[in-house]
Formats: C-alpha cells, structure tokens, sequence
C-alpha cells in the first residue's frame, strides 16, 4: 500500500482516451469511465454529474478495474478523495472529476502499474 505522503508526491501520467476504469459504487455498476492521468497511487476520472451525489469524500470504489491492455487487470479497493464540479441543478450531461485514490491492490499489480508508470514518464521526457 502506498504511503499518503507518496500519494501527495506521486507522479501523475497524462493519459489518452483509451484508458477507462470499472467499479462499482453503492450498488451501481459503473463500465468504461475515462480516467485523465494516472500515478501509482491513484487516477482522475470524468463521471456524469447526475451521478455526483454518489460520489462523496472517502466513498468505497469496489473492484476498481484499469482498462487498458498495458494495465495490470487485478481488482484495485479504490476511495474518491476529492470531487470537482457538479451543483446542484447542472445540466446531467455535464461531466464531474473524481480523484480517485488507490488503497489496495496485489504486489504484482503494485509493481507492473509502477513499471508502467515509469516508463510512461520516461517517454513523456523524450
């Protein structure tokens, strides 16, 4: 598990629109939600704002996914740290980020998901 100093340092890759995540929330299945960057210790994601009441500080994200083939696939236990946007009233197709927060995943997925993130950042240099 990644210390919180760690998280509040970590690295954040910039990512394209092939990388989404899944989870489920409060009962609700959430599928191919487009995630902006990614660190090892966490991601932003983009959900609609009708769906940001669901979204609260420290709200359990189940069996978080990372979807896309260079990703480690095992199961991530995931909390939303901080939301951005949605009020009250907004337009529902309005989107919201969510920043996500990694709390658990397996060590073989821990250090692919660095691997990756580090030789994402090395290419991002050159």
């Amino acid at each position: 598990m990644i210390s919180q100093a760690d998280r509040r340092d970590a690295r954040r890759i910039i990512v394209g629109a092939e990388f989404a995540i899944s989870f489920t929330l409060r009962g609700h299945d959430y599928r191919d939600v487009r995630i902006t960057n990614l660190s090892p210790g966490g991601c932003f994601a983009l959900v609609g704002a009708r769906d940001a009441r669901l979204f609260e500080r420290g709200a359990v994200l189940e069996g978080l996914v990372l979807q896309h083939p260079e990703l480690p696939k095992a199961p991530i236990l995931a909390t939303v740290s901080y939301v951005l946007g949605g009020r009250p009233g907004a337009d529902p197709l309005e989107l919201v980020g969510i920043g996500i927060q990694f709390q658990g995943m397996d060590p073989a997925s821990q250090e692919a998901l660095d691997t990756w993130v580090d030789a994402a950042e090395a290419a991002q240099r050159n």
